[in-house]
């Protein structure tokens, strides 16, 4: 148990903001305040965490920025626009952790984002008239490009102290764009503490259909599996594809094409669903097909491996590497358009039972308590030393 120290952070209203809260208040109670930036009073997914909400342009403000030298480190939960703003204003004194969230360095590791579409993407990305995420609200769009800057990434790196990304091997990939002066790494990442020790052990397979995706992004490249799978029979296997955060035109025109390809066959998931529910729902899916080039879609492929089903990653993905090397039993979407049969079988019972294993040590409770403390503990000394 730590006591008697200040952490601050400034996290999005994210779903993995509880688990966040939860981990840290468990290794030090009472010792965590999360700051929100948000014009909206209304948070949508954040349901257990004590939060305040701030102005997103508290930056600006130099007695809010000198407030926050009362903590001993500042969690930026992704570098997003708000935290990127935040380090670009802060004083020397400040220690920052990044806890990377993939698509917060996504854009450094990709400078192209073209090399992210597959053919087919590339032609519906090239139509879309609105290319922002629909997530986004107007109001906070039009109020960024009146009074933040474009700030280079690169340019604030520099003043960050330590960097977590989500998998471990993507930090050399991330650390190889810079030339120095990058954070030093650190091992946290919000693991599957809610799936894994929750509601997910208590769930079994029951069906045989399709999952794609994990959202209504283009970076899916969902068209080139849609196109493999309207080649194949079906029968009795329903396609669910995850479509209710993205872009909605880029989701709609998904719709469209799929509700001529499968018919009754194709569901959208086009709302946000309870977690519960959520894993009910692909529950479903002995067969899940992610055709992602950048690692996306985490907790979706977590949940699926751990629930027993066969799981389809691009090669291209640090995800599929970073579980091949863990001895995860998985597959490349290669290997399936070579063996469409492949949808037909289930995971051996010994093939499931090694994931869960694996993924049990990798991402359980225990397992993540364990980086927590191991953070804090690591960010205080080195404050102390370096101060």
């Amino acid at each position: 148990m730590i006591e008697n120290i200040k952490i601050l952070h400034l996290a999005p209203d994210y779903i993995f903001t509880d688990i966040a809260y939860k981990n840290f208040e468990s290794i030090a109670p009472l010792c965590n305040t999360f700051f929100i930036p948000s014009l909206n009073k209304k948070l949508n997914y954040i349901k257990e965490t004590p939060v305040k909400l701030i102005n997103p342009f508290s930056f600006k403000n130099p007695f809010f920025m000198k407030s926050l030298e009362k903590y001993d480190f500042i969690v930026l939960h992704s570098l997003n626009t708000f935290n990127q703003e935040i380090v670009a204003h802060s004083s020397p004194c400040l220690k920052f952790v990044w806890i990377g969230m993939g698509h917060d360095y996504y854009d450094i590791i990709y400078e192209n984002h073209e090399s992210l579409y597959q053919e087919q993407t590339k032609d519906i990305v090239k139509n879309l008239t609105n290319k922002e995420n629909s997530t986004d609200n107007l109001l906070n769009r039009l109020a960024k490009n009146i009074f933040y800057k474009k700030i280079e990434k690169k340019t604030i790196v520099g003043k960050i102290n330590f960097f977590a990304p989500v998998l471990e091997n993507e930090y050399d990939i991330v650390a190889s764009k810079f030339n120095s002066n990058f954070p030093a790494f650190i091992a946290w990442n919000y693991g599957g503490t809610a799936m894994i020790e929750g509601k997910i052990k208590h769930c079994n397979l029951n069906g045989n259909n399709i999952l794609v995706g994990n959202s209504a992004t283009p970076s899916n490249n969902h068209m080139e599996v849609f196109d493999f799978l309207r080649t194949q029979n079906l029968s009795g296997k329903k396609i669910i594809c995850p479509l209710s955060y993205g872009n909605s035109e880029y989701a709609n025109i998904l719709k469209k094409k799929c509700r001529a390809f499968f018919g009754d066959s194709f569901l959208s998931v086009d709302e946000f669903m309870p977690y519960e529910s959520y894993v009910n729902l692909i529950s479903s899916c002995s067969n899940v097909i992610m055709n992602h080039h950048r690692q996306q879609g985490g907790g979706n492929v977590l949940a699926m491996l751990y629930l027993g089903a066969k799981v389809f990653l691009n090669e291209k993905n640090p995800l599929y590497v970073y579980y091949k090397e863990s001895g995860i039993v998985i597959f490349t979407i290669d290997e399936l358009y070579n063996n469409p049969s492949l949808l037909d079988f289930h995971l051996s019972e010994e093939a499931i039972e090694k994931n869960r294993q694996i993924i049990k040590a990798r991402f359980s409770e225990k397992t993540i308590l364990n980086k927590t403390e191991n953070l804090i503990k690591k960010v205080i000394y080195s404050s102390k030393s370096s101060g």
